[in-house]
């Protein structure tokens, strides 16, 4: 009996320590993602001028109503209770004004207005004349509208939801384009259909079937990779993805390797609290706002179980009380000076005038190499003679003295430093092992006429299409980068391989889903450039797209 006793006791005492354990670890998560979202806030508040939240949203915010902001203004209408008459005002002034063809564009616009607390005839003109008509993205912005009360003749939101279910992928994923499902728009499609997960079998069968896509997708620190490239904000659509379904930050088919979602995305904000596209990159606004988005929207499955796009929930007067009064954020979290935010330094050169010359990786020898040599020779040569004078005459003087004139003669070596017009001269070394040509063109139709870019071509072309031979082992980027020598296109590249600009156009340019997309044999490959290797016959196009290559189509 005693035994028995204390069996159960000990199984009581287990429980409630693995409670206890549970219990700090999710006020851990909390208190970090709480950390996050005030050094977000922080560092957009330096980078704005602005001494408060409230003064930033009349500020710089409703300065931006229509051309970016959007996101911000409805994680803030969703995380505290602030003043946005002035951004409402703005924004109906930048529509009145603007022609603005983008479905998705007018329906984000119309949720903003919704997360405003804005009653506006917007709203549903936005619902019937937009939902379908960009393709997925549209439908589900579309249903986010339906969702939050906005009215629509030609789609219910059980038809939408429907429509959208017939759209899955046998993976359990759902995607822009090709016959795999993609992270970024399966997170999306499940954020949308979650609010209808109890209306039939079929929805909460296909959500299902996604939760499951979104687990095998996750990699070992937490993070996802799109389009072969490992970021922060596949991890934050997922981290709104299962907050809206109610799925803990715990739950075990989200922690891979010890790691959360959350640590999938922390590993990618930078000391100033803002995040960055890639490992070890510089910050980035879209990086920024859905890191932004994604811990306000597992706050508030925490904190109240609500879901992020649940736009017209209440606020809670008592969880926002600290921001009722517009209180200024410490003075740890205020940036007085705007951080630097240009881009990532590049495998080719960046934007810029004036750069004389441009590092290569590989370089050959060439007059000012030997002229270097000479001098580090003499400069060498000059400090034993001056160590032998001052009768500091230790060996190991001398032979530190050579390891550093070593040390330059390797950097000179296995760098080339060449003027810009060496550089793009097209003087390559001569392949040798040649086993097929390809084709590259570079277009940007999405953008031509758009605005008065010098970098943007009438037509649309960068580069027409042109013959280029290709050894064994050849990737896209190779033939990217000697297509940009050899034609004097300037290329911009981050770590692995991931391609932000060319001819001075760069990623978001045009928009949060905007950037360049590579396509071979008219397919998108789900791999970096820099690892995709080439075959005989090959046709690469990288293309500029809005969104997300749904125009592409």
């Amino acid at each position: 009996m005693k035994k028995k006793v204390l069996s159960v006791l000990s199984i009581i005492v287990t429980a409630a320590l693995a409670l206890s354990c549970a219990a700090v670890a999710s006020s851990s998560v909390s208190d970090i993602a709480a950390s996050a979202v005030e050094e977000i806030i922080g560092y957009e508040l330096g980078l704005s001028g602005a001494s408060s939240i409230q003064e930033w949203i009349d500020g710089e915010l409703s300065d931006n109503a229509g051309k970016g902001s959007e996101w911000f203004v409805i994680t803030l209408a969703r995380s505290g209770k602030y003043d946005l008459t002035e951004y409402l005002r703005s924004l109906e002034g930048y529509i009145a004004e603007n022609n603005i063809p983008s479905a998705t564009s007018r329906q984000k616009d119309a949720l903003t207005m919704i997360a405003a607390g804005h009653e506006s005839p917007y709203i549903n003109e936005t619902a019937e004349n937009s939902v379908g008509k960009q393709g997925i993205m549209s439908m589900i912005y579309g249903l986010h509208l339906l969702n939050n009360g906005a009215e629509c003749e030609n789609y219910t939101a059980s038809k939408l939801v429907n429509e959208l279910i017939g759209m899955q992928y046998d993976d359990g994923g759902w995607a822009l384009m090709g016959e795999h499902g993609d992270i970024d728009v399966t997170a999306m499609t499940v954020q949308a259909l979650a609010p209808n997960i109890n209306e039939n079998k079929a929805v909460s069968e296909a959500l299902e079937r996604a939760v499951v896509f979104m687990s095998e997708k996750q990699l070992e620190d937490g993070d996802y990779q799109s389009f072969g490239t490992k970021n922060p904000e596949s991890a934050a659509q997922v981290l709104i993805a299962v907050s809206a379904l109610g799925i803990d930050i715990s739950d075990a088919r989200f922690v891979k390797n010890g790691h959360t979602l959350i640590d999938g995305i922390m590993k990618y904000q930078l000391p100033d609290g803002s995040f960055t596209h890639t490992e070890g990159g510089n910050s980035n606004k879209t990086a920024t706002v859905q890191a932004f988005m994604a811990l306000t929207a597992y706050r508030l499955n925490a904190e109240k179980g609500d879901r992020f796009y649940d736009l017209t929930k209440s606020f809670d007067p008592e969880r926002n009380t600290e921001r009722d009064n517009n209180e200024n954020i410490t003075s740890e979290q205020q940036i007085t000076t705007a951080p630097e935010t240009t881009a990532s330094s590049p495998a080719v050169t960046t934007k810029s005038s004036g750069n004389d010359y441009i590092k290569t990786e590989y370089g050959k020898t060439s007059d000012y190499k030997i002229i270097a040599y000479i001098i580090i020779g003499a400069a060498a040569a000059a400090v034993c003679i001056i160590l032998f004078l001052l009768k500091k005459r230790r060996i190991s003087n001398f032979i530190a003295v050579i390891i550093l004139a070593a040390g330059a003669v390797c950097f000179i070596f296995f760098t080339d430093f060449r003027s810009k017009e060496e550089y793009y001269s097209g003087d390559f070394p001569e392949k040798t092992d040649i086993v097929g040509t390809v084709t590259l063109t570079i277009r940007c139709d999405t953008i031509a006429g758009k605005d008065k870019n010098e970098y943007v071509p009438a037509n649309g072309i960068i580069l027409d299409t042109k013959e280029f031979a290709i050894e064994k082992g050849d990737t896209v980027y190779d033939i990217l980068t000697e297509a940009g020598r050899k034609y004097g296109i300037q290329l911009e590249s981050k770590s692995g391989g991931y391609v932000a600009g060319i001819n001075y156009l760069y990623e978001f340019d045009y928009g949060d889903l905007s950037g360049w997309i590579y396509h071979v044999n008219s397919d998108a490959p789900f791999v970096m450039c820099s690892e995709y290797e080439l075959s005989d016959g090959d046709k690469i196009e990288w293309l500029y797209t809005c969104e997300l290559g749904n125009d592409l189509m």
